[in-house]
């Protein structure tokens, strides 16, 4: 990786001058950015991306090229002087080239990503994707089929592709995506979809706070958009994904320092982290 680049220029002082997003959230997918980017779109000093979802960066003609006058202009045509232009666009995290494009784009972009309880994540994920009617399996099926269809995948990129549907447990893999993030933007904020739920007006203070803006001018709550509810108790196949995430879950919590266990969501109970006997591992 080259060395950050901290020069100042036209960028720094009027971004929408020189088409440069100066802030993003870039992640995981179900995870609550759609809630929060909403909320931060009501700051005063931040300008979210029409749409919120820009979708530049997971576009192989923008990381080819840059961002072109005319995308440019499609999101952020309401632009009117605020300091922080923000994209939010989820897949950033997971698919291959958006990070490196991002920083080529501007190196001192504010990044901002939001994980989830990783099998929370990928129930929700499906979810999603059968309600649109992408995925038709049920989702034992969509589990078993998975790695076969993201190893089939010639274009990650392209729209539907497995990368993009099919990544239920792969994208749930915080570890190396969160590693890759932090060899590129160290100073990356990284929450917990939690803390956005329960802890609304703590976490928007850490958030203005990175991204250099005053407080919220009255007190913030999070409305959770794009809920779903997990099957309750935790079911059999439940417990088998979340138990698949353990050591990741670990690695990705040692990796930020975060507490132990701190991943791990109520909702879906925390017994299926517990050590089998005679598990050292």
């Amino acid at each position: 990786m080259q060395d950050r680049d901290t020069t100042e220029g036209i960028a720094d002082r009027d971004p929408a001058a020189s088409r440069t997003l100066n802030a993003v959230i870039l992640g995981a997918q179900r995870c609550g950015t759609t809630s929060f980017a909403q909320l931060l779109d009501t700051h005063p000093d931040i300008c979210l991306a029409r749409g919120k979802e820009a979708h530049w960066f997971d576009d192989a003609l923008v990381q080819r090229d840059g961002v072109s006058t005319e995308r440019w202009a499609n999101r952020f045509s309401h632009y009117a002087g605020q300091p922080v232009l923000l994209d939010a666009t989820p897949s950033y995290l997971y698919l291959p080239g958006c990070i490196e494009a991002l920083y080529r784009h501007n190196p001192n972009l504010k990044v901002i990503a939001v994980l989830r309880d990783p099998a929370e994540r990928a129930r929700s994920q499906y979810a999603h994707e059968r309600q649109r009617g992408v995925e038709t399996g049920r989702y034992w099926q969509a589990l078993q089929l998975e790695s076969r269809r993201l190893a089939a995948d010639r274009n990650p990129l392209a729209p539907n592709s497995p990368a993009r549907v099919s990544s239920f447990r792969d994208r749930g893999r915080y570890s190396r995506q969160i590693g890759r993030l932090l060899e590129w933007f160290p100073d990356a904020l990284v929450l917990r979809f939690d803390e956005l739920v329960n802890e609304s007006a703590t976490t928007a203070q850490r958030v203005t706070e990175h991204l250099g803006v005053t407080p919220f001018p009255s007190p913030v709550t999070l409305k959770w958009l794009n809920r779903r509810r997990l099957s309750r108790p935790l079911s059999p196949l439940d417990a088998l994904v979340r138990r698949s995430f353990r050591a990741d879950m670990r690695a990705t919590e040692d990796l930020l320092g975060w507490q132990r266990g701190s991943l791990a969501s109520a909702r879906l109970g925390r017994r299926s982290l517990r050590r089998p006997a005679g598990d050292a591992g």
